[in-house]
């Protein structure tokens, strides 16, 4: 499964890019070399091996960490025959949740999620790993976003295949739909003031149904990543940023007040609702 990511072109051409803009900014800043972590490398190690060609190893020093044992074993062999274990200061078979490094790192790259924050833990890879980054570093991606909003999907175009650069269909879909409010924004500032706890919920946003148009009888949370600076992933963009329903409701439904909670545990999501 984490092989198929590469095959969602846009997003791994998107976080290959942000982390070499990136580096290249930090590396014009500051003494080399640069200490990248990269956390949940897959069995290709796919986002930082661009680096491994447009930096020399004295420029940076990548720490990686995989949980699959068969990850962990494919993505070794390949730096192995690449003739790039220089560039590794370590590759270790742990978990990004509770990782606990000796040292501070510049940049932070995971990208274990999902669209709208579902299935995948990378809220809690963050929330752990947050308290390794240098004062002026980086996460990798920067923040995630999501949106609730209110549509018919009977109204709404549906993309003619995903991963593909659609400014047509987000167009058209946004003709239909009714911004609610923002959920989340994971960002530095978002990690450095929340602690994630295993197996507990983090109350995200109280919303407000009473403005819905009357049309509207879903709930959608629309997710954006913003990769690095101005390097982003929009709706449909990629596998990561496909909309998700969250709810439908009736008329009875409409006026309620709705809680939004990420649940921190063994599925991770933003749940939604009605308040108590």
């Amino acid at each position: 499964l984490a092989a198929q990511c590469f095959t969602d072109y846009l997003r791994t051409h998107r976080f290959m890019l942000g982390a070499y803009l990136c580096t290249l900014k930090l590396l014009n800043q500051r003494t080399k070399p640069i200490r990248i972590l990269y956390a949940g490398t897959g069995p290709y190690a796919t986002i930082v091996l661009p680096l491994l060609y447009l930096f020399s190893d004295e420029e940076i020093s990548i720490t990686a960490i995989e949980i699959n044992n068969d990850s962990y074993v494919a993505a070794s062999h390949l730096i192995r025959k690449l003739e790039k274990e220089k560039y590794f200061d370590s590759f270790l078979l742990t978990d990004a949740i509770t990782y606990t490094p000796n040292t501070e790192f510049d940049i932070i790259i995971s990208e274990t999620m999902d669209k709208a924050l579902t299935r995948e833990p990378q809220l809690a890879i963050f929330s752990n790993l947050i308290n390794y980054l240098s004062p002026a570093g980086h996460l990798i991606p920067e923040c995630i976003k999501v949106d609730l909003v209110a549509s018919s999907i009977y109204l709404e175009k549906d993309v003619p295949y995903y991963c593909f650069d659609d400014t047509e269909t987000r167009q058209v879909n946004q003709k239909h739909r009714q911004f609610i409010d923002n959920v989340i924004c994971a960002d530095r500032q978002f990690f450095e003031m929340h602690k994630l706890i295993p197996n507990q919920s983090l109350l995200l946003k109280t919303v407000k149904t009473s403005n819905i148009k009357r049309n509207l009888n879903e709930l959608i949370f629309i997710t954006e990543v913003k990769v690095f600076d101005n390097v982003v992933l929009l709706e449909d963009d990629s596998t990561l940023t496909k909309k998700y329903i969250c709810y439908s409701f009736t008329e009875m439904d409409k006026g309620k007040e709705f809680d939004l909670h990420y649940l921190n545990n063994g599925s991770p999501r933003i749940a939604l609702a009605h308040r108590s």
